[in-house]
């Protein structure tokens, strides 16, 4: 049979893995790495139409954090409800606040306009997405690329929420591992709850 303190200590131990395994996931985030059609009416996604084209961005997660190396930057450029074929892509990011350059990917051919940039912010600021998409067979954008920009936001929330929880997991910790080992401490807390709860 279970102790209480010993249950205590595995449903603490299980919580902390829950909250910590969606905060940081464990799988291979090259397995999002999905070139999948965006559809308009697709949750979180932006689209954006120009010159017939409609370009639509859809962010993993929503509100990217700092130095989160999961953050991925899904874009998909389309014609009429059909992916665009045979396109070159790049992508360039700008910090809006000081205006400065903070990446640039190289332009890489796509069969289908569909592409997933993984970047990891470095600070917390407001960031432009300018996408650059040159599309075979178009005489306007065949050399010169149809650019469309995006704004997002990243901020420090994941670091102070993990530090959160990493604090108070290490304090129930604790206080668990001196209710199982330490008699005296067991004893404390108990006649404390006692005084709190029945003798009031």
């Amino acid at each position: 049979m279970i102790k209480t303190p010993h249950f205590l200590l595995v449903f603490v131990l299980i919580i902390w893995f829950t909250i910590f395994s969606n905060e940081y996931p464990f799988h291979d985030k090259t397995l999002n790495l999905a070139y999948a059609h965006i559809f308009p009416g697709t949750p979180n996604a932006v689209f954006i139409e120009k010159d017939g084209y409609q370009i639509g961005f859809l962010p993993y997660p929503k509100n990217p954090k700092v130095n989160d190396d999961n953050t991925l930057l899904n874009f998909n450029v389309q014609k009429g409800g059909n992916d665009v074929t045979n396109t070159f892509i790049s992508l360039i990011i700008t910090d809006k606040e000081s205006n400065k350059l903070v990446h640039q990917f190289p332009y890489k051919f796509h069969e289908f306009a569909d592409t997933t940039y993984s970047y990891m912010f470095q600070n917390q600021s407001k960031y432009s997405l300018s996408l650059l998409t040159k599309i075979a067979g178009d005489p306007k954008y065949e050399n010169n690329p149809l650019i469309v920009s995006f704004d997002i936001e990243a901020s420090n929330y994941y670091n102070s929420y993990a530090v959160l929880v990493t604090i108070l997991f290490f304090v129930a910790f604790s206080i668990i591992i001196a209710i199982i080992f330490v008699p005296n401490f067991r004893k404390q807390i108990s006649e404390f709850f006692v005084r709190i709860f029945i003798k009031k």
